[in-house]
């Protein structure tokens, strides 16, 4: 075999191990943890944005980039992917004075959409917001006080049981998560126990971490 030939196959046996190699790595959350909560993320290294999130200019208003404290002088705190994870992963083992809640309306959360985040609870927006709450304050007073762990006497809430509530909607542009957070903090919830998970479901499939979703 010619020198030329034999650099040549060398190369290109080379590159395809190479190739094999770099689509095999695995894709961890953080170094060493592969899942948390029964959550994980897309092994393909090839893998692409679920097409519902590739749209790039939606129009504003009403879908404007959203403040890194929208809530201000509020003290809500912007989290991450790892402190809804470890959210979930805590409520995973028993921690029930944590939530975390996935504020679109329900079509969002189906196959078509890309799914929701397992472990979150789907309650929308609408429900949750300024005008639900001039609409049907009972129907918000009951979402409090069934699932968000709110007490109330005589018309007074007390939240010193209220369960710490992480939001979502479908990242930087969407302004569903916030109009509850905003709706909760004018019925006096108190901020430490609100979480804004801004970058929401955009980044969760940017980052290929796994979803679930409902069959619709």
């Amino acid at each position: 075999m010619k020198l030329k030939t034999l650099v040549i196959s060398v190369a290109s046996v080379a590159l395809l191990a190479s190739t094999a190699v770099t689509a095999n790595k695995p894709v961890g959350i953080t170094k060493g943890v592969m899942s948390i909560a029964g959550i994980s993320r897309d092994q393909n290294n090839k893998a692409t944005i679920n097409p519902a999130f590739a749209k790039t200019s939606r129009p504003c208003p009403p879908f404007c980039i959203q403040p890194t404290n929208p809530f201000a002088p509020a003290a809500v705190d912007t989290v991450s992917e790892l402190d809804v994870l470890y959210a979930l992963r805590d409520i995973s083992r028993g921690d029930k004075s944590k939530m975390v809640i996935d504020a679109r309306t329900p079509i969002w959360t189906t196959a078509e959409k890309g799914g929701t985040i397992k472990g979150s609870v789907n309650i929308s927006y609408k429900k949750l917001n300024a005008r639900a709450v001039a609409k049907d304050p009972d129907a918000v007073m009951e979402i409090l006080t069934k699932k968000f762990g709110v007490t109330e006497q005589d018309g007074i809430f007390n939240f010193s049981r209220a369960k710490t509530l992480y939001l979502f909607c479908n990242g930087l542009w969407c302004g569903q998560s916030p109009a509850a957070i905003r709706a909760l903090l004018s019925l006096g919830y108190p901020e430490h126990k609100l979480k804004y998970y801004r970058s929401g479901m955009n980044a969760w499939h940017s980052l290929g971490l796994s979803t679930v979703h409902n069959l619709k």
